[in-house]
């Protein structure tokens, strides 16, 4: 077993530099392709791990056996982005190895559900330099949803990995909450159906000023799609952006209106208050580009931002150039 250990401390660098290999390649393509992250963890595995897997499993050859050597979790936030992650990991990867978790259990078992794959780096990665010397290494990518991965996480500590290990007496509380785990998974799959609804049907309004939604975080990604795609949208702004345009009393016609009224005379604004300065354009975010037209058309907006008597020279020259409603 030492001698199994020290030949495994000098995989080590290796397996190091193939765990920064893929969990960089997972973390670009994944956001190319625009899926929302929680997270991606990954890990080597240590050596406390390896022995208690080496003296359970009676390996012959451990360092060849042992596919988890080098393990990568990828954590989304909703179930039907998992297909979309594990389309890319197919795409980017030689696979050796596919589980689907979801389709191994049975209608009353629980568990975790997850998909899991064993891969190599592609030939032509190999000839990249920070990848020279990896060929023949493999590494286990799991890909789960939060849910499943809080399922894992307590499950884990409560040390139950396989249903025999379940006394009686919690096996029937466990199954119910997996149950209503596996629902919520769904529950938030559909959420987020609703709300793309919400924003195509804005979108492809054929009058979107007299379309008349409610005026939300998901009206303002519509506004957003249609307007200013090229800004940044922060998603963290987004409440407190829609309490700044109650309190300039308007609702969503009123904002469209304002937006049409507002937008011949953005562009120069913004060019006029980046003038001197370092900012690149688009200069405003897409919460600026919204309270600068507040600014403009709302005197109620205006003077909350503005301490009494002070006067912004600018937004006031702009202010007379808006057309009236």
């Amino acid at each position: 077993m030492t001698s199994t250990i020290q030949l495994y401390n000098d995989m080590k660098p290796k397996l190091e530099r193939l765990k920064l290999n893929i969990e960089s390649a997972l973390t670009h393509t994944i956001g190319e392709a625009a899926i929302p992250l929680f997270s991606v963890e990954s890990r080597i595995k240590d050596d406390e791990s390896l022995t208690d897997k080496i003296e359970t499993k009676r390996y012959a050859s451990p360092l060849d056996q042992v596919e988890d050597l080098c393990g990568l979790r990828v954590i989304c936030y909703y179930q039907e982005d998992i297909s979309k992650i594990c389309e890319i990991v197919e795409r980017e990867f030689n696979i050796l190895k596919k589980e689907d978790k979801r389709t191994t259990l049975n209608e009353d078992q629980f568990g975790y559900t997850s998909c899991h794959y064993i891969v190599q780096l592609r030939d032509d990665w190999l000839i990249h330099p920070g990848a020279r010397g990896l060929d023949g290494l493999k590494a286990e990518i799991q890909i789960r949803t939060m849910l499943m991965h809080a399922w894992a996480a307590i499950s884990h500590k409560l040390l139950y990995k396989s249903k025999k290990d379940v006394p009686p007496q919690i096996k029937r509380k466990l199954n119910r909450l997996s149950a209503l785990m596996e629902l919520a998974d769904e529950q938030f799959d559909l959420i987020k159906s609703i709300k793309s609804k919400i924003t195509h049907d804005i979108l492809h309004a054929q009058d979107i000023e007299n379309s008349e939604p409610e005026l939300s975080t998901d009206s303002l990604v519509a506004i957003w799609r249609k307007y200013c795609p090229e800004r940044e949208f922060q998603d963290s702004d987004a409440s407190e952006l829609l309490e700044e345009i109650r309190l300039a009393g308007y609702d969503f016609k009123d904002l469209i209106g304002n937006i049409e009224r507002c937008s011949p005379i953005m562009l120069n604004l913004e060019q006029e208050e980046a003038a001197g300065t370092d900012e690149n354009l688009p200069m405003w975010t897409f919460g600026g580009f919204i309270r600068t037209i507040l600014d403009l058309t709302s005197n109620t907006y205006y003077e909350t931002r503005n301490r009494p008597g002070e006067i912004d020279e600018l937004t006031q020259r702009y202010r007379a150039r808006i057309k009236p409603l």
